[in-house]
């Protein structure tokens, strides 16, 4: 059953991996976009800068734990890899063990705050109203998913102490 779940876990990780990357692709097209119409044609837009808005929040909220898989979160290696083996095992284990009781509360607050904003019908205070729960999505999906990602790096420090490599437990 675990093997199931961080099967999904990782599939998921990919799926927004890739999306986060091609949502940052059209942030910089959308942008050059409204750079040309601004100061080429005079002609600014009124929906580029919300949009470019959600789509760094959607890129760096859906991607993070695809980073985190990939162990390419940032870390203080200068220190961390001058550190024993047992002790870089007991950091990692620490520093999971808070990661992912931090992913989960923010997780259950995201959950609150989607099923508040569709309760209540919330949009955007823009020309665009956008529903807020498509944009708070990103948040609840990538603490979630973050939040399972430190549970796996968590459980194989624990289970694979012998084996440590650099990036083990991140694929």
């Amino acid at each position: 059953m675990m093997k199931g779940i961080r099967s999904v876990v990782t599939a998921g990780n990919y799926f927004l991996g890739y999306v986060s990357g091609l949502g940052i692709l059209l942030m910089g097209l959308i942008l050059c976009y409204e750079v040309v119409a601004r100061f080429l044609f005079n002609a600014p837009t009124i929906w580029v800068q919300e949009v470019a808005v959600y789509l760094f929040m959607w890129t760096m909220l859906a991607g993070a734990s695809y980073t985190l898989m990939l162990g390419k979160h940032v870390r203080i290696d200068l220190v961390f890899d001058r550190l024993p083996p047992k002790v870089q095992r007991a950091f990692d284990i620490v520093s999971s063990i808070i990661g992912m009781a931090f992913c989960g509360l923010v997780s259950v607050q995201a959950y609150d705050m989607i099923a508040a904003s569709i309760r209540y019908q919330k949009v955007s205070a823009t020309i665009l109203r956008v529903p807020m729960w498509s944009i708070q999505l990103a948040l609840l999906l990538g603490f979630v998913l973050l939040t399972f990602q430190f549970f796996f790096i968590l459980l194989d420090r624990i289970t694979e102490p012998e084996n440590r490599k650099e990036g083990s437990g991140h694929d």
